[in-house]
């Protein structure tokens, strides 16, 4: 090719021996011109992608650099779930050589980008109190959180209801809770509403544990750590203090809640009416032996109760409204008072009928025991109820006596008698003849002095009254 530039020169040039150097100068040129053009088209141009200061790789194209870096940012609040950018853009080098170097698809770059880039987002912080809780991606996110915080208190609260009907009318949440916007906050700061909701859930201070070991009460386990035994139990209000197993697990604190409530509520329970027993007497029954005439039905009301409680206490409760749906309905019971020798019917009958000459109380300075029933010597004296005789003679100031003990625990006492006819040991029946009226030991006439005790001695004699019909 040269040769044919310097032929073609050659055979141009002027005449003289000059020729040559003159044909040989714009000969040159050309060569100079052409070798020149083929190393400037031997280069290639290339830009060098570098994210804080480290090189990630080389790409053919400056917008390929832009279009990875949208891609990364995509590709990443997919995997977060919530929009993000990078912390910091890829600076690009712009490279200019006769060197080869492996170039990046924008897949390849977006890749890359997303595995060494830190990424930003706008949040949403949680704040307590003036206390900064979590960073969550969304206000609505936070809001779930509160609200699932609600939703459980009051699922507790039903629970615990049994099979009453709760209605909760109102949940506040006693702390003061702030929203805050955030821009530029690291998504490695940002937490989602479960794991939000299992921090709040566990308090603000870690809990401890004690395992119950053999032998330990729940004041010694209180003691070792420094807390009262009111303390303990109410760190495991479901843990019965009075059966510790060996392995079983103590709360030793109550961590202290970020999100308390307070509540309404309106509780409507429906209760039993007890029914009452009613007692009727039969003179063809044998004392001592009874049956149901008819069994007793529970009746039912329905109470209606206005609760207000703290963190799931009751700090007041008011009945509201009270209505019996059911009326009860009353048990009767068919007692047999047809006496029988030896056997209490349960109720007393007059001995003796006639005028209370004395009563029961302080008598002349001292404590008359019975009543006196003013009689004729000879007329029959008849015994109050079923039993056994237990004394029956002479008793000094009483004069003959004789004392029957009954089912139930009491004795009665009959004094003053002219004439006795019963045995010791002997069972009678209530009404049966077991002497005559008289007037001996200290008495001013004839009468009957008449005593109801709860023992055999003097000292346990009572009021009759009560038991006589």
């Amino acid at each position: 090719m040269a040769k044919r530039i310097l032929s073609f020169f050659g055979s141009h040039a002027p005449p003289g021996g000059r020729r040559w150097w003159v044909a040989l100068i714009p000969a040159a040129i050309v060569v100079y011109l052409f070798g020149t053009t083929v190393y400037v088209q031997s280069q290639s141009t290339y830009y060098r992608v570098e994210l804080r200061g480290e090189t990630l790789g080389y790409v053919a194209g400056q917008q390929t650099v832009g279009d990875a870096v949208a891609q990364a940012e995509r590709d990443a609040s997919n995997q977060f779930g919530f929009p993000v950018r990078l912390a910091t853009p890829p600076s690009v080098e712009q490279i200019v050589t006769h060197d080869r170097y492996p170039t990046l698809s924008q897949d390849a770059l977006a890749e890359r980008l997303r595995a060494a880039g830190d990424f930003l987002t706008r949040a949403t912080v949680l704040v307590v109190d003036g206390q900064e809780v979590a960073a969550l991606p969304s206000k609505e996110a936070a809001q779930s959180v509160l609200d699932e915080l609600k939703a459980r208190y009051v699922r507790e609260l039903e629970s615990r209801a049994g099979k009453g009907k709760l209605d909760v009318r109102r949940v506040t949440i006693r702390q003061k809770v702030e929203f805050q916007e955030r821009d530029n906050v690291p998504v490695d700061q940002i937490k989602d509403a479960v794991q939000v909701l299992a921090m709040l859930a566990a308090g603000k201070e870690e809990e401890k544990v004690h395992v119950v070991r053999e032998g330990e009460s729940p004041w010694t386990i209180a003691s070792a750590n420094g807390l009262t035994v009111d303390q303990l139990l109410a760190a495991n209000p479901d843990v019965d203090p009075e059966r510790l197993q060996p392995g079983q697990e103590l709360r030793l604190n109550v961590p202290e809640q970020w999100i308390s409530f307070e509540s309404e509520e309106l509780l409507v329970v429906t209760e039993r009416v007890p029914f009452a027993t009613r007692r009727e007497y039969d003179d063809d029954l044998d004392a001592g032996k009874q049956r149901v005439k008819q069994e007793g039905e529970y009746g039912e009301k329905v109470i209606t109760y206005a609760i207000k409680r703290r963190d799931g206490r009751i700090v007041e409760q008011e009945k509201v409204q009270e209505e019996v749906t059911r009326q009860p309905v009353d048990r009767i019971v068919v007692i047999g008072t047809r006496p029988v020798a030896g056997v209490s019917t349960g109720r007393f009958i007059w001995p003796l009928r006639g005028r209370i000459t004395s009563n029961y109380g302080p008598r002349w300075g001292s404590m008359h025991t019975g009543i006196d029933i003013d009689g004729v010597t000879g007329q029959a004296v008849r015994a109050a109820d079923g039993g056994t005789v237990v004394s029956a003679g002479w008793a000094g100031g009483y004069g003959y006596a004789v004392q029957i003990r009954h089912q139930g625990g009491l004795y009665t006492y009959y004094a003053h008698m002219s004439r006795i006819a019963v045995r010791v040991g002997e069972g009678v029946a209530q009404g049966e003849v077991i002497g005559y009226v008289g007037s001996t030991g200290r008495s001013t006439g004839s009468h009957l002095h008449f005593e109801v005790r709860r023992c055999p001695s003097p000292g346990c004699a009572v009021s009759p009254w009560p038991h006589l019909p």
